[in-house]
């Protein structure tokens, strides 16, 4: 083991509770669709990844036991109860957006001739006053 000390936090919790469900999904790969030329040889493979595995079922366990908190959607398959999905949590919905005064699409009109105000007008981000430069030097240079 390393001499560097673990933060005992959610955030670790979180961390070791995402470990375990990749062993999980490891396990259930390696039972599922994983060849062995013998059963004795896929019982060794699921015996080194269940030997990864449990020490951080051991440390989960014991952070929770002392009391640090995390939310039910992080936990890994293997320690929620047969045939409970996994909990969604809600997220905000986006507020509307404004309906823009936007003329009728004409499919005849070409799409640089319609006329989109820039967020950036009057600032140093304003690129359509160079191009207005530019379409005016290059006119007076023809």
């Amino acid at each position: 083991m390393s001499n560097i000390p673990t933060i005992e936090s959610k955030y670790h919790l979180k961390s070791v509770h995402a470990e375990i469900d990749l062993y999980d999904r490891r396990l259930a790969h390696l039972y599922k669709y994983d060849v062995f030329e013998t059963e004795a040889a896929r019982a060794a493979a699921a015996r080194k990844l269940t030997l990864k595995r449990d020490p951080l079922v051991a440390t989960a366990k014991r952070l929770v036991a002392e009391g640090v908190e995390y939310k039910e959607s992080e936990l890994p398959r293997s320690f929620r109860p047969e045939g409970v999905p996994a909990p969604v949590e809600a997220k905000p919905e986006p507020a509307p957006a404004p309906a823009a005064a936007a003329a009728p699409h004409n499919p005849g009109e070409n799409r640089s001739a319609r006329r989109q105000g820039s967020p950036y007008a009057g600032t140093s981000l304003d690129w359509e006053k160079s191009v207005q430069h530019y379409m005016q030097n290059k006119a007076a240079k023809a």
